[in-house]
């Protein structure tokens, strides 16, 4: 009896925890979402890229969040192999758009607005990312393509890729991804304090 109750308890932590994380998340895709329209209507576009990325990074952590807290408290194996693979699919999408977005398009435009001093910062979580990525990209992508995106037509393959899904394993994966997640999240408000700080005075960058 007491050890349910231990149980229930921690239980209801973990989903307040995680219920504040959706929140804030959600939070902060409506903020970014309206700082990036107010600067398209004046026609301002110099942050278009680092504000997509927060957003984008905002989506991709809700749904880590919630598919990792399914996995966790299903009781049905075949429910909890479901969201894993859908967790895995999600990985491997994410992984595969973020070194465009912080490479590429984001690193570019701290470079041209003059702010290089955060692009350290940025260039060592993209390796983490790269390097995750090189990793675990070849079963991730197994996964999402014959389990998931692409079924394949022959149900013996598919039933045994299912089968060998170590749930765990992916279960890891996001929450890795989330923690270099959380990562970025930092620094990029270390950012939006600072845009914000400069135009204060109606100056920009």
């Amino acid at each position: 009896m007491f050890e349910k109750f231990r149980l229930n308890k921690a239980r209801k932590k973990v989903k307040k925890a995680i219920n504040d994380n959706l929140i804030s998340s959600q939070e902060s895709i409506e903020q970014m979402s309206k700082i990036l329209r107010d600067f398209n209507g004046y026609k301002y576009h110099k942050h278009d890229n680092f504000l997509n990325l927060c957003i984008f990074s905002d989506v991709v952590n809700i749904d880590l969040t919630i598919m990792l807290e399914r996995i966790r408290l299903s009781e049905r194996n075949s429910e909890k192999k479901l969201y894993a693979r859908v967790l895995a699919t999600v990985i491997i999408d994410y992984l595969e758009n973020i070194n465009t977005l912080i490479g590429r398009d984001c690193l570019k435009e701290l470079t041209e607005n003059k702010m290089s001093e955060f692009a350290s910062e940025f260039k060592a979580i993209n390796k983490k990312f790269s390097n995750f990525r090189k990793e675990n990209e070849k079963q991730l992508r197994d996964i999402r393509n014959n389990t998931i995106a692409h079924k394949s037509k022959n149900a013996l393959i598919l039933t045994d890729k299912i089968e060998n899904i170590d749930v765990e394993e992916i279960y890891n994966f996001g929450m890795q991804l989330q923690e270099y997640s959380t990562e970025f999240t930092n620094l990029s408000t270390k950012i939006i304090y600072y845009i914000v700080d400069y135009m204060k005075e109606g100056r920009k960058l």
